[in-house]
C-alpha cells in the first residue's frame, strides 16, 4: 500500500511485529502448564479499534488512509483476501496497527478469524459507502 498509487495526503500503514513471550511462574510450572502470550510493543498514543472482520467502521475515527488500505489489500489479492479488523496507534498521518483478521475466500485458511466471502463482500460494501459518503470515492 505505501508503495502504491497512495494519495499524497493519505498517511502510511505498518504492522508490528509479535514476539512470544513465555511467563515463568512456578505454580504453573509444578503443574506441568506453560503460560504464553504474544506481546507486541505499540507506540505512544491512544490505541484505537477501527474496524471489524464484519464491516463495522468506527464512524468517530474514519480515516481515508485506512478505508483505502482495506480497499487496496482486496484489489491487490485480485479478490482473494483482505486485511480487516484494523486496530492500533495513529502516529501524525500513519498508522501502526496490530492483530489485524485477514478475510479469505477460502474459509479453512488464517483462523477462526476469517469469516470468507460473505463477510468480505460486507466489509467492501461498508468501506465503498464510508468512501462515497465522506467524499473520497
Amino acid at each position: 500500500y505505501n508503495k502504491s498509487t497512495r494519495p499524497a495526503h493519505c498517511g502510511r500503514v505498518s504492522y508490528l511485529d509479535a514476539c512470544v513471550v513465555e511467563e515463568k511462574s512456578d505454580e504453573h510450572e509444578e503443574i506441568g502448564e506453560r503460560r504464553f502470550c504474544a506481546e507486541e510493543p505499540l507506540p505512544p498514543g491512544k490505541f484505537i479499534k477501527f474496524s471489524n472482520n464484519t464491516g463495522y467502521w468506527d464512524e468517530s475515527h474514519l480515516d481515508e488512509t485506512l478505508l483505502r488500505f482495506t480497499l487496496f489489500t482486496f484489489e491487490a489479492t485480485g479478490g482473494y483476501l483482505m486485511l480487516t479488523d484494523l486496530q492500533g496507534v495513529k502516529v501524525g498521518s500513519d498508522f501502526v496497527l496490530t492483530d489485524p483478521a485477514v478475510l479469505c475466500n477460502e474459509i479453512l485458511r488464517f483462523g477462526r478469524t476469517n469469516l470468507g466471502e460473505k463477510f468480505m463482500k460486507r466489509c467492501m460494501a461498508s468501506t465503498k459507502a464510508h468512501m462515497k459518503e465522506q467524499g473520497w470515492m
